[in-house]
C-alpha cells in the first residue's frame, strides 16, 4: 500500500505544480494528504513536494484500475486547493482522465 500512497502523491504534486509554484494551501493540503494516506515520512513528504515529478512517475497508464478512482479524486482536491480552478489545470485533469484505466464493476 506504500507504493500506491506515494503514488497518488506524485500525481496529487504534479496538479500542485501545474502552474509552477506551490502555495502555502497546496502545500498543507498536500501534508494532510500524506496522513490520510498513512504517509508518515515527512522529509519524503517535502522531497515530493520539493519539485515537480518525473513523468515516468506519474504515467497513467501504469495505474490499476482499482486506484484509478482515489487518483481521480485527489487531483480534483489538489486543483482545487488554492481556491482557483485554472483552465491549465482542468486540461491535464481531462487528460489524466482520459489515460487512466476505467474503474473495476462494483
Amino acid at each position: 500500500m506504500m507504493q500506491e500512497s506515494l503514488a497518488v502523491l506524485r500525481f496529487a504534486a504534479s496538479f500542485l505544480w501545474a502552474d509552477l509554484k506551490i502555495e502555502p494551501s497546496e502545500a498543507s493540503f498536500f501534508a494532510t494528504l500524506a496522513r490520510e494516506l498513512g504517509v508518515r515520512n515527512g522529509a519524503l513528504v517535502e522531497e515530493i513536494l520539493r519539485a515537480p515529478p518525473d513523468p515516468a512517475q506519474i504515467d497513467p497508464t501504469r495505474v490499476s484500475p482499482a486506484l484509478a478512482r482515489l487518483v481521480r479524486q485527489v487531483a480534483l482536491r489538489a486543483i482545487a486547493s488554492d481556491g482557483r480552478v485554472a483552465s491549465r489545470e482542468m486540461e491535464l485533469f481531462d487528460l489524466l482522465d482520459e489515460l487512466l484505466p476505467d474503474q473495476p464493476p462494483s
